[in-house]
C-alpha cells in the first residue's frame, strides 16, 4: 500500500514478478520484458518487444541470473 516503504515495495515487486512469471507461464525472458515494458506490449508483439531499453534489460538480467548459477 506504500510504494515507498522499501519493505512493502520489495514484497510488492515480488509479487508482481510472480503474477507475471504465472501470466507467461514461467517464460523467464516474456516475465522480464512484460516487468520493464509492460505485459500489454509483450502481448501485442506475441514476444518480447522490440524496443532497445527493454532487450538490454531481458539481455542483462539473464546474464546476471546465469552468472549466479555457475
Amino acid at each position: 500500500s506504500d510504494s515507498f516503504d522499501p519493505r512493502q515495495n520489495i514484497f510488492g515487486g515480488a509479487r508482481y514478478l510472480k503474477m507475471l512469471l504465472d501470466t507467461f507461464q514461467g517464460d523467464l525472458d516474456l516475465t522480464l520484458a512484460a516487468y520493464n515494458a509492460g505485459p500489454g506490449a509483450v502481448r501485442k508483439y506475441q514476444g518480447v518487444p522490440p524496443y532497445r531499453e527493454t532487450l538490454a534489460y531481458v539481455a542483462a538480467i539473464r546474464s546476471d541470473y546465469e552468472s549466479s548459477l555457475r
